[in-house]
């Protein structure tokens, strides 16, 4: 592996899709239904909340085609930022990844996979199948990103089939429930109930559709940027929201709220079992691992070309951080794919795993800089709509897909994202403030590479 090399345009609609759809769906659906039940009081609640964050989610994704169309590049969420609100803040977001983010998600759906695998077979520790599975993905990606999207593809498709036959066995297998009347609480009558929980049920699911955004990491191999990129995100959001719903009515016709309520954490479980007898808790366990087995993949796939686009922005710096991006900047020959990131997004992700076991609280910490990094990209699109980015002018991508609905489109994304944001910041300040602080160790970095050339 020596020198720069330019990534290659190998990954076509399916694969976009399935990334798309494969980072959104990981354990969540299994355990969210739950969380819901908690504050919905009639089944169509359920349902209303489901497809109310499909539909903010998609907003934001519908604008992300735009501006990765505008901007098709390996790592496209930096080059947006950086061309709307300039270098500084663009390196601050993929610093955010770089050190503590990007490992600890890793770090933190391995163990998860680990758990699983490890309940299954009841041998080797959860940490030992995790880093595994990290490294695993490294190899394949590291043949080349066609391997990865081929990879992605196939994961995808096994874990919605799963899902699907899950979905068969409560509609078709399982006794339905018995109707049982509820109560509604007073508090929850008018449109001031209503508002409470529709701001309380977005709350407990919108967070299940997160992991969209990680296709911009991959748009520089992106076959037809300016047709599979929109269509990619556009089809996978509303696949995925589409399943999302169809899952809770099969939940919702063995398991009744009331029933939810009072064990959420079993929710899938009962389904399973009273789809498919005793063998179902062993087939969903089966079908947790894989999905989140899968969202793995995609996170190994994707975080590196963002590394990537950093380091060979700032590979020309002199002194200890020129060297270490020029490792990082290191680009297969052989393979086109971004070795060096791939090396070290495993790597970090490794450690973290061993040494912090899942690195949770510490990705806690970012849950704020990094949303706000992501309004902030969406808003780009308002500034790039008056003046495009002077890299894109010549693309023949331009303007072949524009946001449907905008400006509404976008705002209603930020809007929401606005108000979730500010609620973290009430709910957890400290870990807002320990999140900030943590940012700002990029500041000295970004002013030492400004000085030496990068």
């Amino acid at each position: 592996m020596t020198g720069l090399s330019p990534l290659r345009r190998h990954l076509g609609l399916a694969a976009v899709a399935a990334i798309v759809i494969g980072n959104m769906l990981g354990s969540g659906v299994f355990f969210t239904p739950g969380e819901l039940a908690a504050v919905a009081t009639r089944p169509w609640q359920v349902h209303f909340i489901w497809a109310l964050s499909g539909l903010i989610t998609l907003c934001g994704a519908l604008t992300l085609a735009e501006l990765c169309t505008l901007l098709p590049q390996a790592g496209a969420s930096y080059h947006i930022i950086r061309e709307a609100f300039g270098p500084f803040y663009g390196f601050l977001l993929v610093w955010l990844e770089l050190w503590v983010s990007g490992p600890g998600a890793v770090a933190g759906i391995a163990v998860a996979f680990g758990e699983f695998a490890h309940r299954m077979t009841g041998t080797i520790p959860p940490v030992a199948w995790g880093a595994a599975a990290v490294g695993f993905f490294a190899l394949v990606n590291l043949a080349g990103v066609q391997w990865g999207g081929r990879t992605q593809v196939l994961l995808t498709a096994i874990k919605v089939a799963g899902i699907a036959a899950l979905i068969g066995g409560a509609l078709l297998l399982a006794a339905p429930a018995a109707a049982a009347p509820v109560a509604v609480p007073d508090a929850d009558q008018g449109l001031r109930g209503f508002l409470r929980f529709t701001g309380l049920g977005i709350a407990a699911v919108l967070f299940t559709y997160d992991g969209w955004i990680d296709v911009s990491h991959v748009a520089g191999e992106v076959r037809r940027p300016g047709r599979d990129l929109p269509l990619g995100l556009g089809v996978g959001v509303l696949a995925l929201t589409l399943l999302y719903l169809a899952v809770n009515h099969a939940y919702l016709r063995v398991v009744p709220l009331a029933a939810m309520r009072a064990a959420p954490t079993t929710v899938a479980g009962t389904v399973a079992t009273a789809a498919f007898g005793p063998a179902g808790g062993r087939m969903l366990d089966a079908l947790m691992a894989v999905s989140i087995f899968g969202a793995l993949g995609g996170l190994v796939l994707t975080l590196p070309r963002l590394f990537y686009t950093l380091a060979a922005q700032y590979s020309g710096a002199g002194g200890a951080a020129g060297g270490f991006f020029r490792l990082l900047a290191r680009v297969s020959p052989r393979s086109a794919v971004p070795a060096g990131a791939i090396l070290f997004s495993a790597a970090s992700s490794i450690a973290a795993l061993l040494v912090f076991g899942s690195f949770s609280r510490l990705v806690n910490f970012f849950v704020v800089p990094l949303q706000a990094a992501n309004i902030l990209m969406v808003g780009a699109i308002f500034r790039f709509r008056r003046r495009p980015p002077a890299t894109a002018v010549g693309d023949p991508t331009i303007r072949q897909y524009r946001t449907p609905g905008y400006p509404v489109t976008p705002i209603i994304f930020m809007a929401v994202m606005a108000v979730f944001l500010a609620s973290a910041i009430i709910a957890r300040p400290v870990d807002t403030l320990a999140g900030v602080a943590l940012a700002a160790t990029g500041i000295p970095v970004y002013r030492r590479l400004s000085r030496t050339g990068g």
